[in-house]
């Protein structure tokens, strides 16, 4: 029986540098298919809230304009309601912020923040509207990494279209 080699009972030290080399590759793997899906999970957490925001704010002007008197309306300055919501009007200050303040406010310096990281926001007039349609005002929101405008359409005094 000297020509018989003893059975292996353990894993050689090539062998077990291989396995544990396999399981770094496969950990490191792990790690990035994680950390793509929390850093998704955080962005997706980001743009539910600016869509929120923006949905709130526009809520807020509409709620506003159904308790306004129907009138004429005139295109107002850039980036606010001008007089459409008299006492109130919505405007765009230099924070990228939504106020929601007075007619009187001609600097948009009001305090009542209604919607932060918007790039834009305007109040038109529907393209060709006529005399029984100057009531209807059209506003819109665009927030920071968003490409498209969230608006809405409302009819002073009478509620959304």
């Amino acid at each position: 029986m000297a020509g018989k080699r003893p059975t292996q009972a353990g894993m050689t030290l090539i062998e077990l540098l291989i396995a544990v080399a396999i399981g770094a590759i496969v950990l490191a793997a792990l790690n990035s298919v994680v950390s793509l899906g929390l850093q998704a999970q955080a962005a997706g957490r980001q743009g539910n809230e600016l869509v929120f925001q923006a949905r709130f704010a526009l809520e807020r002007m509409i709620t506003t304009a159904r308790g306004v008197s129907p009138k004429l309306l005139a295109t107002p300055t850039a980036g606010t309601t001008g007089n459409w919501f008299s006492p109130v009007m919505y405007c765009l200050n230099g924070s990228s912020q939504l106020i929601e303040t007075t007619t009187a406010d001609n600097g948009c310096t009001g305090t009542t923040v209604i919607a932060s990281n918007v790039n834009a926001f305007s109040a038109q007039l529907p393209a060709g509207a006529g005399p029984v349609d100057e009531p209807v005002a059209t506003l819109s929101l665009t927030l920071v990494n968003s490409a498209t405008p969230l608006s809405t359409s409302v009819r002073l005094g009478g509620g959304t279209l």
